[in-house]
């Protein structure tokens, strides 16, 4: 491991950190080879960074709307759990802002167009790992316990892990114990932590039933614990 990817393995995300809903997902989609990777390093310097208002959108126009696909799940959960307005609106003026009321991590570092890619001689000249598996071990043992300290620092309301293929390493980073499968919306809830770990966020795997779903998981969480605290 090098200096370059120390930058990367401590970089937190997007958005806003004192939001009360945090998502975790696996990686940046980017591919981090066929960028201008010393603008990342740069960008990525900082703790966070908050998206800019309309960004969205206009990067939407550019690449086409496959870009905004994690973006319209998010949205139409963030709009679900406060219906303040409707929900592209949220995506393009509010989502992942410094005024938004969420916050969104990865839980690798390396941005990739798949989650299998792997470039043997780019990444050990770059990065300094001769495997995915060298890589892997790095992250779990360095970056899984500073993302985990950061989300309790923070402590969000409620956190929704996507990538469910991957729950073995959601549990690991954020320490959750017993977990309770939601057969209906194929996710599984931890509710002493207050972590949702769901599918993919696509609209094969995150529909608008299943994002239904999703929603009143987290409501209905909410309303026992306050029955229970009243009681």
């Amino acid at each position: 491991m090098n200096d370059q990817f120390q930058i990367l393995s401590d970089f937190k995300g997007f958005g806003n950190p004192n939001g009360k809903i945090w998502f975790v997902g696996l990686e940046e989609a980017a591919d981090f080879n066929e960028t201008n990777f010393d603008k990342i390093l740069e960008s990525y310097s900082k703790e966070y960074i908050p998206v800019e208002k309309g960004s969205i959108h206009k990067n939407a126009k550019k690449h086409g709307n496959s870009y905004t696909k994690v973006y319209d799940v998010m949205s139409k959960i963030m709009t679900g759990l406060s219906p303040t307005t409707d929900w592209r609106t949220y995506r393009n003026n509010l989502l992942l802002t410094k005024e938004g009321n969420e916050f969104q991590m990865n839980l690798y570092p390396i941005g990739k167009k798949s989650l299998n890619t792997w470039h043997d001689e780019i990444y050990q000249q770059r990065f300094g790992f001769k495997t995915k598996q060298e890589y892997l071990t790095k992250v779990r043992a360095d970056r899984f316990p500073r993302l985990y300290d950061y989300w309790k620092q923070n402590a969000p309301d409620f956190t929704i892990c996507f990538g469910i293929g991957n729950i073995d390493d959601f549990k690991k980073a954020f320490r959750l114990s017993t977990e309770f499968e939601l057969k209906e919306s194929k996710s599984f809830l931890f509710s002493t932590e207050k972590v949702l770990i769901t599918p993919f966020f696509d609209n094969r795997n995150m529909g608008q039933e299943r994002i239904n779903k999703t929603v009143n998981t987290i409501q209905n969480l909410f309303t026992k614990n306050t029955i229970n605290e009243n009681n």
